[in-house]
């Protein structure tokens, strides 16, 4: 069985990939929310209507993340802190 030459570990087929960058989707989150606050304090709506608001639209972003990417287990894992929250 061929090692990988540092160590006694088996070498493996796996490639590593490079630096991580965010996708515009990601980026375009970052600066979105932050305007849409600021647009919906400056049109006078209050603060306390606001966050939960945007919240609201962060999580329906990340459930759709989610569902999209097929990730079952953070879907539930997501789902199983919503509960913990709530209750």
């Amino acid at each position: 069985m061929p090692t990988d030459g540092v160590t006694s570990r088996p070498a493996t087929s796996r490639q590593v990939s490079g630096p991580h960058r965010l996708s515009l989707p990601y980026g375009a989150a970052q600066v979105t929310f932050p305007v849409l606050g600021t647009l919906l304090a400056l049109d006078g709506m209050p603060t306390s209507r606001i966050i939960p608001l945007l919240a609201g639209c962060a999580a329906l972003g990340v459930a759709h993340v989610v569902i999209a990417g097929g990730g079952r287990r953070l879907a539930a894992g997501l789902a199983s802190a919503v509960l913990r929250i709530t209750q």
